[in-house]
């Protein structure tokens, strides 16, 4: 099945809910970053995590809307990010895609040791108007998808439940991934939570529940589930060399003209993306030219 996500509302309108299959985009980070099973399973879950939270972004100005997690516990990983858009797109990175952990007593990948557990998760919501909105916690448990249910109960005063599934093979190799959100909006009952609550445990693991985005949604509003959007969903990074070389501009005239003395022997400099791991050569002609752009930038710019 293609991955793909579903949007809608249940309980009347008073539940927010967002399901994906997500197993290409699971696939893709696994092809691009070569990491350890663990850090394949956490990859997967918060690019998934970042999908179904940026769903619900809505655009504001012509350009497009963006929502980016990011988690650092202090673990092997490090810096473990994911930006996603409403329009059905996401990247991701982890700074240590090779780091292992030992597994749990019961056998299962150990993601919230990976990822560790003595740092924050930050939500940044980028609605292209104004200044981007950034919310920070600490980290509860360093499992993606409790962290970023206690993330919408605390910090947004939104109760929610999240489920992320993402099956790895011994060989490494993703044959599932998939992902769910509700948030519980003003009107819901303490009764109505808890049926929800309890369909919700009853759907266990998605990678074994069967079917798809709308069958869970289905499931779990045997009443009737508004369904608002079907989207197709996928990894694209977006990166270009134009990209490049606006990004080496903004690292500064010094960092540039050490760049430049680097390249004197003519040896072009290599800019790899982090997201798609794509190296651009960045040329000694084109690499004057940015220092050139730098200095006319601040010859124009007002003294303060």
């Amino acid at each position: 099945m293609r991955d793909h996500l579903v949007r809608g509302l249940g309980l009347d309108g008073r539940v927010r809910a967002v399901a994906a299959e997500t197993t290409a985009v699971a696939r893709e980070l696994r092809r691009i970053h070569q990491p350890s099973r663990t850090v394949t399973t956490a990859l997967g879950r918060l690019a998934t995590g970042a999908l179904l939270l940026a769903a619900s972004l809505e655009k504001v100005t012509r350009r497009e809307p963006m929502l980016t997690l990011e988690m650092d516990g202090g673990g092997p990983a490090g810096r473990i990010f994911a930006t996603a858009s409403p329009a059905g797109w996401v990247r991701a990175f982890v700074s240590n895609p090779e780091a292992i952990t030992a597994p749990t007593e019961d056998g299962r990948l150990d993601v919230g040791s990976v990822i560790g557990r003595e740092g924050h998760l930050s939500v940044t919501r980028d609605l292209g108007a104004g200044r981007p909105y950034r919310g920070v916690v600490p980290l509860f448990t360093g499992e993606v998808a409790k962290d970023l249910a206690w993330y919408l109960t605390e910090s947004e005063q939104s109760p929610a439940a999240v489920v992320l599934s993402v099956s790895v093979e011994p060989d490494g190799g993703v044959s599932s991934a998939s992902g769910l959100l509700l948030q519980l909006l003003p009107g819901v009952s303490e009764d109505e939570a808890r049926r929800l609550t309890g369909r919700v445990q009853e759907l266990g693991s998605l990678a074994e529940a069967g079917g798809g985005p709308r069958e869970w949604l289905d499931r779990l509003f045997p009443a009737g589930f508004d369904d608002l959007e079907r989207r197709p969903v996928e990894f694209r990074c977006g990166c270009s060399k134009e990209r490049v070389l606006t990004a080496l501009k903004l690292i500064g005239a010094r960092e540039v003209g050490q760049l430049l003395r680097d390249a004197e022997d003519g040896t072009p400099t290599e800019m790899t993306c982090e997201f798609c791991r794509t190296c651009y050569e960045v040329a000694i002609d084109e690499l004057r030219t940015v220092l050139d752009e730098i200095v006319a930038d601040r010859l124009r710019s007002p003294i303060n």
